[in-house]
């Protein structure tokens, strides 16, 4: 397992024995260049954010990036393949974001990478493995799993719908949604959108509203340009401790530990 955020430049994987899945999470950007014995054969994979990227054992890759990018590499044996048939090298990669709107567990744990890249102490070895093993598991049930095919994806709501739905939100930042609004958008009755809609995202209406503005938040307080009453009222919160109170029971940490850290990186006081 490896993480972290390398500064912008070019590095090397070389090929070996093992597969590699890549996980490019919120500020990723480049390119993953393929190399044959040593010759670039061309652009491969956009290093763009929320991608997932399996990687073939034979392959030598180098990773182009712009800026400080976070990144998760999982390193897995070969051998543990031995009963799939052909693998899915798949350079296009996957959208990270659908996959873990339809699995709340690979949000998580990807969400703890995020984490892990942010801060400057790094956790025992053997915690890194056990959730890297997790994510890695996770995945490759997305990778080879029939796509549609269990009673719980037929009863959930089309990604494309998830998709109407989160942009929709994130349009209307400050504004009060009600899980009906969303209903009425989509032509579900209230009920039975919110069943079908945690069905498919593991959380009700309320909350995925909730943590899309707990997101926006974070990415607000980043910049170093918001405070975090500012960030706040740019998503409706006019009360500190409320959002103090849902910003940590999404992330583990207050958002004013965002705000410093945006601040020291760059040089500001």
């Amino acid at each position: 397992v490896s993480f972290g955020r390398p500064e912008p430049g070019r590095w090397g994987m070389p090929h070996n024995d093992r597969v590699r899945l890549v996980f490019s999470l919120n500020q990723s950007w480049g390119l993953i260049e393929t190399n044959w014995g040593g010759v670039e054969i061309g652009p491969s994979w956009l290093l763009e954010p929320h991608r997932l990227c399996m990687i073939s054992p034979e392959l030598e890759v180098t990773v182009h990036s712009m800026h400080k990018t976070e990144l998760v590499v999982l390193y897995l044996e070969s051998t543990a393949f031995g009963k799939c048939g052909q693998l899915p090298w798949d350079f296009s990669g996957r959208d990270l974001r659908l996959l873990a709107r339809r699995d709340p567990c690979l949000a998580r744990l990807a969400q703890i990478f995020l984490t892990l890249c942010r801060q400057p102490a790094r956790p025992e070895p053997e915690f890194v493995e056990g959730i890297g093993t997790a994510l890695a598991s996770q995945a490759m049930a997305h990778y080879f799993s029939p796509e549609e095919s269990s009673p719980k994806v037929r009863s959930g709501l089309p990604l494309d719908t998830i998709d109407q739905i989160t942009n929709y939100v994130d349009a209307h930042p400050s504004e009060a949604i009600l899980a009906s609004d969303l209903a009425r958008r989509v032509g579900l009755s209230p009920d039975h959108f919110a069943r079908r809609f945690k069905t498919t995202t593991g959380t009700s209406p309320k909350q995925f509203v909730l943590g899309r503005r707990m997101e926006k938040v974070e990415e607000l307080l980043r910049t170093g340009k918001y405070n975090v009453t500012e960030a706040g009222r740019e998503v409706g919160f006019h009360d500190p401790s409320h959002l103090n109170r849902c910003f940590r029971k999404r992330f583990g940490y207050p958002p004013i530990e965002v705000r410093k850290g945006a601040l020291a990186s760059t040089g500001r006081n």
